[in-house]
């Protein structure tokens, strides 16, 4: 039965297998690549390599190393995957979904992009986010993880004779770390907040040794091999913060602060006692007075983001608060210190802290953008907005000649699973490609 199940779905084209050949929806799903281990920090990144010449030297995006050699290593084929052809013909595409297509002006050629407007929508990019009908989109988490991009893991800090990006506002007397890990003691009595700031810095050019703050801003490490135009650099105030909660000894409050430049947000967690509260710029958000926690388990996932001007508190992947905000003042520069982690004298233990960052829609590098940047565009009945993942290098809704829109008759379907992501493996002088276990999975 199983078989004749396989044999249905796959040879009589339920499910469709499809191989990407750009890298206009990474690292969601990759084209033709390199891979690179950072010699500083061991970070592993790609970077594609459907483009010819590829650069001598790769930047690693975790640390700003720039002496990774790029040219000597081998490509790697660009993502399988399989495409459902059913879900779409029993109910229509949402919004942050991914889509499989006939580009209408050359049906010959399949395209996978993210669905950001729907039939009869007004469709807009601005700052870097999308609005419909004039109102800006805001994203779940599931579909918030699904866009993030990596800024910096913990797991992988920077080379010696580089200051840390986690930094102790008590010059040690607080905050210890060590193998991205992160201590603080438990200290009976105490009455002031201990912090862990993250401080974003890049490298300054010509003097790598040396570093200087500024704010996150939509870097890419994957499109290395593209060129880079100035007026495509932004500064990225949407970041969210994902660490494990492992260990608590003691008594006091565990906090976590984020600013986006004009809000700030602050989470009072008291782990022993099971309660937590948000505030924003120094009110309660919601109802007044703490809330109730998870039951401590010594192992709780926290994430906090400001995204699409929303705060977001997950606990073990649960939003335990959902807060959309209208800023407070004019749009100013994001802070290159967006996030932070106290201790009152509570003893804890923290792993696996990860920094990232929204996408940020810009106009692509090299072809004209066309559609929905200046002036709003409106959809037809049964037409789709799509955008790529990796919007700087991404032929889409906004560049396309003739029309923006996807029409409903030409999906195919949706992407659903990465079967075969491949990674290079070196056996003596031989280099074959295996399936990447840790990128295999549904496509969110």
């Amino acid at each position: 039965m199983a078989g004749l199940v396989l044999r249905t779905w796959l040879v009589q084209g339920l499910f469709v297998p499809f191989q990407v050949v750009s890298g206009s929806m990474a690292d969601t799903l990759r084209g033709p690549h390199r891979e690179v281990l950072c010699a500083e920090c061991g970070h592993r990144f790609a970077c594609a390599s459907d483009l010819r010449p590829v650069r001598s030297r790769a930047v690693c995006p975790n640390c700003g190393c720039r002496e990774n050699d790029l040219a000597g290593q081998p490509d790697v084929d660009g993502d399988r995957l399989l495409v459902d052809k059913l879900t779409y013909s029993l109910r229509s595409p949402r919004r942050w979904e991914l889509a499989a297509f006939r580009q209408p002006r050359q049906p010959s050629r399949i395209l996978v992009k993210r669905v950001v407007g729907l039939p009869g929508e007004s469709v807009q990019i601005h700052d870097g986010e999308v609005y419909v009908d004039g109102k800006l989109q805001r994203k779940t988490l599931p579909e918030q993880r699904a866009l993030a991009v990596l800024v910096h893991d913990a797991d992988h800090p920077p080379g010696s004779g580089l200051p840390p990006r986690w930094d102790d506002d008590q010059a040690g007397a607080g905050w210890g770390s060590a193998d991205g890990r992160f201590v603080h003691p438990s200290i009976p009595g105490e009455t002031s907040i201990h912090w862990l700031t993250y401080r974003h810095w890049r490298r300054t050019p010509g003097l790598p040794d040396l570093t200087q703050e500024a704010p996150i801003a939509n870097y890419r490490g994957y499109n290395q091999t593209r060129p880079q135009r100035a007026e495509n650099v932004h500064p990225v105030a949407d970041v969210m913060l994902s660490f494990r909660l492992v260990r608590t000894s003691g008594e006091g409050p565990l906090l976590v602060w984020a600013t986006d430049g004009r809000d700030e947000f602050q989470v009072r967690m008291e782990p022993r006692q099971s309660r937590y509260e948000v505030r924003r710029n120094g009110r309660p958000v919601g109802r007044d007075g703490p809330r109730k926690m998870p039951e401590w388990k010594e192992d709780l996932h926290v994430e906090v983001s400001l995204v699409d001007r929303q705060f977001l508190l997950a606990m073990d992947g649960h939003p335990a608060v959902v807060y959309p905000y209208e800023p407070t003042g004019p749009p100013v520069k994001p802070p290159s210190r967006p996030l932070a982690i106290g201790s009152r004298g509570l003893g804890v233990e923290l792993r696996d802290l990860r920094v990232y960052r929204d996408v940020y829609y810009t106009h692509p590098v090299g072809v004209k953008g066309r559609w929905g940047l200046e002036e709003p565009f409106r959809l037809g009945p049964d037409e789709y907005f799509v955008l790529g993942d990796n919007s700087p290098v991404s032929e889409d809704s906004r560049t396309w000649p003739e029309r923006p829109a996807v029409p409903r008759q030409t999906l195919i379907g949706k992407p659903f699973l990465t079967h075969f992501p491949a990674r290079r493996v070196a056996l003596g002088r031989w280099h074959i490609q295996v399936p990447d276990a840790g990128r295999i999975g549904y496509i969110r």
